[in-house]
């Protein structure tokens, strides 16, 4: 899959990989637990008019999206069953990213914030 989690003891790490960081022009995105305020799974569209740099085709979206005035890291060929990470006080207000088993993923990111 060109999109891995690494979970480590204080940060979670989207790693990102062959046309996937292409098009993101980004290889990885770094997430200090302490910098998480909410993590959902849920139906996360972008429109194509967003200002964005990276990618946006059909239903594709690669890389950051200023989206309500905040710069957002998305990466998904599919938006629905998206990870949504709501973040404060880092690069991004949220990263959005597809993943397989995106409820685990979820789950495992929220044992780390406890």
């Amino acid at each position: 899959m060109a999109r891995t989690i690494e979970y480590g003891t204080e940060q979670v790490v989207l790693h990102l990989s062959g046309l996937v960081s292409i098009g993101a022009l980004k290889r990885e995105v770094s997430i200090p637990y302490k910098q998480i305020k909410k993590v959902e799974v849920e139906d996360f569209k972008v429109s194509l008019l967003k200002f964005r740099v990276g990618t946006s085709i059909a239903d594709i979206r690669q890389g950051r999206f200023l989206i309500e005035n905040q710069w957002c890291f998305v990466s998904y060929e599919n938006h629905k069953d998206v990870v949504v990470i709501e973040l404060e006080g880092h690069e991004f207000a949220k990263v959005a990213f597809q993943i397989d088993d995106p409820e685990g993923v979820k789950a495992r990111i929220e044992a780390h914030l406890q």
